[in-house]
């Protein structure tokens, strides 16, 4: 009884030191990274939106006349 106690101790330790050591430093890892891509996302989003309000709008151009086909001299 005391032995499979023991095991018992050992295994839920050992599974607890694996969980702590490596899983839940990748699950930070994770994390941080899936933020700072978000972060970057959203400043070049703001860049691009202050980028479209510095840009003059331009005036649309009036239509005058026909289309006139030219033809190549030679």
């Amino acid at each position: 009884m005391l032995f499979r106690i023991l095991l018992w101790s050992f295994l839920l330790t050992m599974i607890f030191r694996f969980i702590s050591r490596f899983v839940l430093p990748i699950l930070n890892m994770t994390r941080l990274t899936h933020n700072r891509i978000r972060d970057i996302q959203q400043q070049m989003d703001n860049m691009q939106q202050q980028s479209e309000r510095n840009q003059p709008k331009a005036a649309p151009k009036a239509k005058s006349g026909d289309y006139i086909e030219y033809e190549e001299v030679k």
